[in-house]
């Protein structure tokens, strides 16, 4: 098992975020003062800190609502309708639905953390303008997912007096605008951690990845020149190269390796499971009383969520063909799961949300469990093959075919497939699914393409069942006019019923 490093006082530095102020004016022990707390280098370290804590638990969420939503994954579980993630992959959430909810919640949670940072410390040491310059990042990351999500968040650049908690939806030009500062503001604050070679190793916000979320941002806005001059940045600085091991491209050793543009540490403390207790990585792969897995060295200790379609199997074998490098080590099919790894459906079992296809990029060995429900694998937000590939996306656009052409070279190289001799929109389209499949960019990408519609609507009609002898069958659902996407509607996520009922000046998103 890896070893793993706790960032200094993560849970510690929870408490900055209430401060009280007693009506009867008598000073209450042990609670600090917001207003004059943050003046020495290990406060500012401690609410940096807390930002990277916040900024950690959006993370489930944002993972399972961006990949349920695409068409690469079934829900899953003992059944269709276990749990409540079927919602998402039928379409059939509403305003109350509590994952979306969530990543409101904490999305809003990191920009307060983060505005705390930027009213309260004062750039005067090396940790300080480190702490300063990571807040700005933080606050842009959570806007970018809260404008390309639900289109029109409130935007809330400090931290709120009590008449001001009614905020409402903001400008979508003015959400830009301030993603677009936050990120140039650190890029050239030159407070930003770098990496001193491609195997350096670190965990902190670095000014590469704000720059690859810049030119991420620009080619959401359509801002090709600008993504094309940002994103070539990170390419040349020299610091980051594809990873040789697709193997091990997201497990527990490929972690924080050359390509990781931004991978959130988390520590394996058994004496402490509360720091890493996470469900997240016990979502995917084998549900523990379907499979027989004595004789594996996979874990069944699953829930059985996020099974790939055949769909995207299909698109694999398309650009690499069946026995393609990335794909095996992508996606395995129900033979290669009883003949490779030694695992296999229990007789007379079935499993539901299957179509025989497994993901094999995320797998879970039982070696990686250090607790009973306990996989202390990384949180990765970006990686370097995305970069190569919205830099593609922004010079095919720009006009520069040739270098498109190139960086998508580049990734294909890696994953053996054979080069391709020209490029159109359509094979970055492919590229990119295959590439970062189950890594939750395809459903913002399938809305800013004008693809959704056409692509999703057929999400909740049916669900395959997989039985132990390898034979797929098919449920229909009892559709109703609620199932699949639906366009005016699904193109943004419904902001949560809560916050239109207690907040009159936030309106609903259309269709909801």
């Amino acid at each position: 098992m890896k070893k793993k490093y706790i960032l200094s006082g993560l849970l510690a530095s929870i408490f900055l975020f209430t401060s009280c102020e007693s009506r009867l004016d008598i000073a209450e022990h042990g609670v600090s003062n917001v207003s004059t707390y943050y003046q020495t280098d290990d406060e500012a370290n401690e609410a940096a800190t807390a930002m990277y804590y916040r900024c950690f638990t959006t993370y489930n969420s944002w993972f399972m609502i961006n990949n349920l939503l695409s068409d690469d994954c079934w829900s899953g579980g003992g059944t269709h309708y276990d749990g409540s993630f079927y919602k998402l992959a039928d379409y059939t959430f509403d305003t109350d639905y509590g994952t979306i909810k969530t990543l409101y919640t904490n999305l809003y949670n990191t920009i307060y953390a983060a505005n705390v940072v930027l009213e309260n410390v004062k750039g005067e040491s090396t940790i300080k303008n480190r702490a300063i310059a990571e807040a700005h990042v933080f606050r842009a990351l959570s806007y970018f997912e809260l404008t390309t999500l639900w289109g029109t968040p409130p935007l809330v650049d400090h931290t709120l007096q009590p008449n001001e908690y009614q905020q409402g939806n903001s400008d979508q030009s003015a959400l830009w605008a301030l993603i677009e500062s936050d990120l140039t503001t650190a890029i050239n604050s030159n407070a930003l951690t770098e990496k001193n070679n491609v195997d350096d190793k670190t965990y902190r916000v670095t000014k590469q990845y704000a720059q690859a979320l810049l030119g991420k941002v620009y080619v959401f806005e359509k801002k090709w020149s600008e993504a094309v001059n940002i994103l070539d940045q990170v390419i040349q600085s020299g610091k980051y190269k594809l990873y040789e091991d697709y193997s091990n491209i997201g497990t527990m050793v490929g972690e924080c390796n050359s390509e990781s543009i931004f991978e959130m540490n988390r520590p394996n403390d058994t004496s402490n499971p509360s720091l890493n207790f996470d469900l997240l990585w016990d979502y995917l792969g084998l549900r523990g009383e379907k499979y027989n897995v004595s004789g594996s060295t996979l874990s069944g200790r699953s829930w059985g969520f996020m099974n790939p379609t055949k769909d995207l199997y299909d698109a694999f074998v398309v650009e690499e063909g069946a026995d393609g490098y990335r794909l095996h080590n992508s996606i395995i099919t129900y033979q290669q799961l009883k003949d490779e790894q030694k695992a296999y459906i229990s007789d007379g079992l079935t499993v539901t949300d299957n179509e025989g296809y497994y993901d094999f990029k995320w797998r879970i060995l039982g070696s990686d469990f250090s607790l009973a429900y306990n996989v202390p694998k990384n949180f990765r937000f970006m990686r370097y093959a995305e970069v190569l590939l919205l830099a593609a996306e922004a010079n095919l656009e720009a006009g520069s075919a040739n270098k498109a052409l190139e960086y998508v070279n580049q990734v294909r190289s890696r994953a053996k497939a054979k080069n391709l001799t020209s490029i159109t929109m359509d094979n970055i389209k492919t590229e990119k699914r295959v590439e970062l499949c189950f890594e939750a960019c395809r459903y913002q990408d399938l809305i800013r393409w004008g693809d959704a519609a056409s692509v999703l609507a057929g999400r909740g009609g049916k669900y395959p069942i997989l039985s132990s002898t390898g034979n797929v069958t098919w449920t229909t659902i009892n559709q109703s006019a609620t199932h699949g996407f639906k366009t005016g509607k699904h193109e943004l996520l419904p902001f949560p019923a809560t916050e239109i009922l207690v907040n009159t000046n936030m309106k609903q998103n259309p269709g909801w």
